[in-house]
């Protein structure tokens, strides 16, 4: 009796499909990607090789009134517009067994590994992401620094010149804790008012986020130096407009004690076990804003820690490659079986003449 077995190629592009969808959902992120420029996280697929660039197109909202039954011809609008480029970057990693330890066929051994390389690419993809929103400036010279991967300076690697020339870039993109006035173009002189429990994450100084993210300021000209308010996100068809704000533990915890919000959450939300925060774990909702927790967002100091308030075009997600399942070809006579996984892509912050396009930054005292 002849039988019919899968063939190997088929389960491994099955694999790879799964493990592919599994990595994004399970990283956190994955309801605010999409390929559509409403998307806070703007993603792009385009089958390249490494060292190449993809380019995602940041468009500003027009601004001068229209014309009425005036003339159009000569009073046509200039869009401001600019690319973004993406250089997306190998993340690769393997697991290998020897013969000794071997008890099953090669596709089973894939399969038993395959949620240890998957926890790997979530958390690469996680961090990824977390750096991203983090990040300060573009420098060309990061590409050295970031071992060709990014050009953006993350926080953590950033110079003092360059965290003051991120805050002079962004006075309408941070917050240092409960009040505008606090801002100051030098990054530590801002911070250093971060120092009070009036500074800690709140509903109120959530509210303020928003405001200030939806504060259009506009020259005289129309001109690039105007100030574009972050674009909500809107869903379908009601129209509804809506901020996600990502931030670490300790201010979540802050921000969940909070007596508007747990006012919210006893008084307008479901009494439901299973989906009100008093009773379970998961996202916050006031006012048009999402919260949600991400434990590995990196705190700017041992007191502060940031809040990242994204609107659409937030930042840039470009893929060159989708994971792929690989297999060591160096096997030592058959005796050493290894499997892994690559992917090719990049995440980075979009930003406009040097300020932060979809992101506003709030600094709240977590001490």
């Amino acid at each position: 009796m002849a039988l019919t077995t899968t063939a190997t190629a088929s389960t491994l592009e099955q694999w790879e499909t799964a493990y592919f969808q599994e990595s994004i959902r399970e990283s956190g992120f994955k309801p605010y990607m999409g390929t559509g420029s409403e998307k806070p996280f703007v993603v792009k697929n385009k089958l390249i090789s490494g060292g190449q660039v993809i380019h995602i197109p940041l468009v500003m909202a027009l601004r001068e009134a229209g014309t009425g039954t005036g003339t159009l011809v000569g009073n046509e609008e200039n869009v401001i517009n600019k690319n973004y480029d993406l250089k997306p970057f190998w993340h690769r990693k393997a697991v290998a067994v020897d013969k000794d330890e071997q008890h099953v066929s090669s596709i089973e051994l894939l399969k038993a590994m395959r949620d240890m390389l998957k926890v790997w690419e979530v958390d690469e993809m996680r961090d990824g992401i977390c750096d991203a929103l983090g990040s300060v400036v573009e420098d060309s010279s990061a590409y050295s620094k970031n071992k060709g991967h990014s050009k953006e300076v993350f926080f953590g690697d950033a110079t003092t010149t360059q965290k003051n020339a991120y805050a002079a870039a962004n006075e309408h993109r941070i917050l240092f804790g409960d009040t505008e006035s606090n801002y100051n173009a030098t990054f530590a002189t801002g911070l250093a008012t971060v120092s009070q429990s009036t500074d800690k994450l709140t509903a109120a100084n959530l509210v303020l986020m928003k405001k200030k993210a939806k504060k259009r300021l506009r020259t005289k000209t129309g001109s690039s130096s105007d100030v574009p308010a972050i674009r909500p996100i809107r869903t379908g068809e009601q129209g509804r407009e809506f901020f996600v704000v990502f931030t670490d533990s300790e201010n979540f915890a802050n921000l969940k004690s909070d007596e508007t919000i747990t006012k919210a959450n006893r008084e307008a939300r479901p009494r439901d076990v299973e989906s009100n925060p008093l009773f379970q774990d998961g996202d916050l909702i006031y006012d048009g804003l999402v919260i949600r927790e991400i434990p590995e967002i990196a705190a700017t100091s041992s007191t502060v820690s940031p809040a990242y308030l994204c609107g659409a075009q937030a930042l840039g997600h470009a893929w060159g490659q989708r994971p792929r399942a690989t297999e060591r070809k160096e096997d030592d006579y058959g005796f050493i079986k290894g499997v892994g996984t690559e992917s090719l892509w990049s995440c980075e912050k979009l930003r406009f003449n040097g300020m932060d396009h979809g992101v506003m930054t709030g600094f709240f005292y977590t001490g």
